[in-house]
């Protein structure tokens, strides 16, 4: 069958930032698009690539309370909100998360496949460029095998489905098979990996490219998603390194104006926006009184939270505005990584000193009192907790969402309407944790094998 999934990514490529469109004459198969070594460290900064994190991820969580919802839903976002099997049957608009993650996917392998031959660079610079790609498209993979596939699973990784694993930039060739689970994360390890010494130390003067600090925060998100926590805090240790950039204290700041811009936060490891980043998410009620009402992150980043009794839906939402939420990853992650690893190890001092580190930096100094617990299982919920809480609207409650439900720790999730009713439920185990393939992939590759329905 024909490499047609190229034609979503291809389609996404000429939406790329002003600075780049001299290069995005696509037309036709095999033109050079990139010329120079310059030419390449400059599309590495494409609005499209620095805007990986889909929106969307946010409306399959828990977390999320929609009370427009029509009876009769057909938008893209209601759907996903839904977990409708499809997100539309329009098989001629690229497909939401797929065309968007393959789109980036493309232009790094765009990146991969030219740059050797690149002029006018040094070769520090051409191996520097070539992996940033890697690790920019191991990072789009790890999103995809965390929602085209099931959840890692050592058992049964080896003959799981995920997603093609493409390299090729030549729409006329044939779409490969759908790699394994244990394919896919094997790639994105070795690929990460490999890529790391021929990265700069750290990205400090512009946390949107890649660095080593970068490489190994994802290496932490992926093994936390495989359950090798241990590794997962190794690489989060080394994300930090000896001297971690310090949380930004919320009680030093009086609005969010005052967080600075994303490309050079400390506190960001490896900087990427969300898509449509100005839509208001609104959280449901449980998830609100989750919060302390001390909690500074409820007065900068949550509207119209009044008395914080929330007597209605639909009414608080999310509005991170200026201090937009990062979909990479950031200091308080590869903390709560450490923390996770740490209590499920048995490690509750260290645990709670992770915990508490963030802590201390989002509530009100004078009522600020540290966790404090011998208890395992309590140890566990003050992470799962925070880490909730602090991490929230990143894009990453889905994928928690879908390691918890693995361990049976996912209750029943629902979705009501206006008048209370319930119009969707995510059951335990549901096969809806694992997404389906999209029609218009399916329409060019209608041998790939489906996921279960």
């Amino acid at each position: 069958m024909r490499n047609k999934w190229m034609i979503y990514g291809m389609a996404a490529l000429l939406t790329t930032a002003v600075s780049c469109k001299k290069y995005l004459d696509v037309e036709p198969v095999g033109k050079t698009i990139l010329t120079n070594v310059s030419d390449y460290d400059l599309f590495l900064n494409s609005q499209d690539l620095t805007s990986s994190g889909a929106r969307e991820l946010n409306l399959l969580s828990d977390d999320v309370d929609v009370t427009t919802i029509p009876q009769t839903p057909d938008r893209v976002e209601d759907l996903v909100y839904l977990w409708a099997n499809q997100y539309t049957v329009d098989t001629k608009i690229p497909p939401a998360f797929w065309g968007k993650h393959y789109g980036n996917i493309y232009r790094y392998n765009a990146v991969l496949v030219g740059i050797d031959a690149a002029g006018n660079g040094t070769e520090r610079d051409k191996r520097r460029i070539r992996a940033e790609a890697l690790l920019g498209r191991a990072f789009e993979y790890l999103y995809l095998v965390n929602l085209y596939a099931k959840p890692y699973n050592a058992a049964t990784a080896a003959k799981d489905l995920a997603v093609p694993f493409m390299t090729s930039v030549d729409i006329a060739e044939e779409t490969p098979p759908r790699s394994t689970v244990a394919d896919i994360y094997d790639r994105i390890i070795r690929d990460i990996n490999s890529a790391i010494p021929d990265l700069n130390a750290n990205n400090t003067g512009n946390r949107f490219r890649g660095a080593a600090t970068a490489a190994y925060s994802v290496l932490a998100r992926t093994y936390l998603c495989m359950g090798r926590y241990e590794d997962a805090a190794k690489n989060a240790r080394l994300a930090l390194g000896d001297n971690p950039p310090p949380i930004l204290d919320y009680n030093t700041i009086t609005s969010k104006s005052a967080i600075p811009n994303m490309a050079l936060r400390p506190f960001d490891l490896y900087a990427r926006y969300s898509t449509n980043a100005s839509s208001r998410e609104y959280p449901t009620i449980a998830f609100l009184k989750m919060f302390d009402v001390n909690d500074l992150r409820l007065k900068l980043f949550y509207e119209n939270t009044g008395d914080y009794t929330y007597p209605r839906r639909g009414i608080v939402f999310f509005n991170p505005s200026g201090a937009v939420s990062n979909f990479g990853t950031g200091v308080e992650e590869m903390k709560l990584i450490i923390a996770e690893a740490a209590a499920r190890g048995g490690r509750l001092p260290e645990a709670l000193t992770q915990v508490n580190d963030i802590r201390k930096c989002r509530i009100k100094k004078e009522v600020y009192q540290p966790l404090a617990s011998t208890d395992a299982a309590e140890v566990m919920g003050f992470v799962m907790r925070e880490r909730r809480l602090e991490l929230a609207f990143k894009g990453l409650r889905w994928i928690d969402m879908r390691r918890l439900d693995a361990e049976n720790k996912m209750p029943a999730v629902y979705r009501y309407n206006a008048n209370n009713e319930v119009i969707a439920t995510l059951t335990p185990h549901a096969v809806r944790y694992t997404l389906q393939i999209p029609l218009a992939v399916l329409q060019f590759n209608p041998t790939m094998p489906r996921n279960d329905e």
